[in-house]
């Protein structure tokens, strides 16, 4: 089973997609600075074309949380709402979790912080990688919690 997570983000939306216990393709897409709208449609296309050339079964996203910035919080619905609509259009299954359930699942701890989340997913499917970036580490964690949580036999 080919599991997609998607940390969605305005300025920076990491994915991963795990297949087979193997991290198989990460990335973050990096919206050129123009209108908000047009950042989510660049995001959304370029998840078309991921979810196109890799056919994932199940699509993860990290469950919307406080944020202190109103229009950032208004923002990040905005965009999970477009990429809800692209998974949705492409008939792929969604699966979301909140960030205490993805830092339980991939350190023990709900309340771990990103960087020990990281030294986990780095260590079990990156391998060390420090090229790859925070919105896609988180990605991939993402993706693991589901494989976790549903209890996939890779």
């Amino acid at each position: 089973m080919k599991v997609i997570g998607i940390d969605p983000g305005i300025t920076a939306t990491g994915y991963g997609l795990i297949e087979n216990d193997k991290c198989t393709c990460t990335g973050t897409i990096r919206p050129k600075k123009k209108e908000s709208y047009i950042k989510i449609l660049e995001i959304c296309k370029t998840i078309t074309l991921l979810l196109e050339e890799n056919k994932p079964d199940v699509a993860v996203l990290e469950k919307v949380f406080y944020h202190k910035n109103i229009q950032s919080l208004i923002r990040s619905s905005e965009l999970r709402g477009a990429i809800i609509l692209t998974l949705l259009e492409q008939k792929i299954k969604i699966i979301e979790y909140t960030p205490a359930q993805i830092k339980l699942t991939t350190t023990g701890n709900g309340r771990a912080s990103k960087k020990q989340v990281r030294y986990f997913i780095d260590r079990i499917l990156l391998g060390n990688s420090k090229r790859i970036s925070s919105h896609a580490v988180d990605a991939v964690a993402i993706a693991y919690t589901a494989i976790r949580k549903m209890g996939i036999k890779q």
